[in-house]
């Protein structure tokens, strides 16, 4: 909790970060660092209702998280689940459109290797795409890669969420300090809160969550995002999910239950 809270400060605009740490909401005290494995068959019945797929979201429930090797042989699985925004695309200084632009969610602008920079992006629709699923080491912050170096690699995983950008006309030729307000849609903190279950629930605890520029901050070349990310969104998205979660645990139950008392079932 106390590494949540540092790594979950608000970020301002050109990056500058909350000096004090976030305040927690309840809806994810309580699993941040909890056993989360628990969620399991309800998760994969509610991604089977919602006509979504385990690749979707970072791949299959059932594989491992990516992991760094210990002295000793043995491994560390990923305990950080990093957010960022994408900062693209770019504007200028033409106004935001709506959220539903099809060139702002288009996906496939991140499906070649040099966007390709995160595990899973989440476009203004909650729509995803995994360029790398969460098996696959992958580093995408100045800390893994200019201080941690290798050993950090497979310890961190990195979702996108996709968020335009424009001018700020008082600053720089061809800077993107403005984001929009709010800075995201309900339907993307949904498909995050997901996301981060299913990871949460694959490596048995709930991960540790940080802001992009948080974990860089204080790093020469760090970054700004997210931007207007909303730390009460998120927590709420994932109590409509634990809500959901928690219904389809019932279900599941009193299913399994039922055949049991039926002759000839086992």
């Amino acid at each position: 909790m106390e590494q949540s809270a540092c790594l979950l400060r608000t970020v301002h605009v050109g990056g500058v970060v909350d000096a004090a740490p976030a305040k927690i909401p309840d809806g994810m005290r309580h699993l941040v660092d909890r056993p989360m494995r628990v969620w399991k068959d309800a998760l994969r019945k509610h991604i089977a209702l919602s006509g979504l797929t385990e690749k979707a979201l970072g791949g299959s429930l059932d594989a491992p998280l990516s992991s760094v090797l210990r002295e000793d042989g043995g491994r560390i699985s990923a305990h950080y689940f990093v957010i960022h925004d994408t900062s693209w695309p770019w504007l200028d200084a033409q106004p935001f459109p709506i959220d539903t632009d099809s060139q702002v969610n288009d996906l496939g602008f991140y499906a070649h290797a040099s966007t390709a920079m995160a595990h899973v992006f989440v476009n203004r629709l909650g729509k995803t795409l995994t360029t790398h699923e969460f098996e696959e080491p992958w580093r995408a912050t100045k800390l893994e890669n200019k201080v941690i170096g290798l050993h950090s690699r497979g310890l961190f995983l990195h979702v996108e969420l996709v968020q335009p950008r424009r001018r700020d006309t008082n600053g720089p030729a061809g800077n993107d300090a403005l984001a929009p307000e709010p800075g995201f849609t309900t339907a993307q903190y949904d498909t995050l809160a997901l996301l981060y279950m299913a990871a949460s629930v694959r490596a048995g605890f709930g991960l540790v969550p940080g802001l992009h520029a948080a974990i860089d901050d204080g790093l020469t070349g760090g970054h700004d995002d997210p931007q207007n990310f909303q730390l009460e969104e998120f927590a709420a998205a994932l109590i409509r999910l634990q809500t959901r979660l928690s219904a389809l645990s019932t279900n599941l139950v009193s299913t399994d239950s039922a055949l049991a008392k039926e002759p000839g079932v086992r």
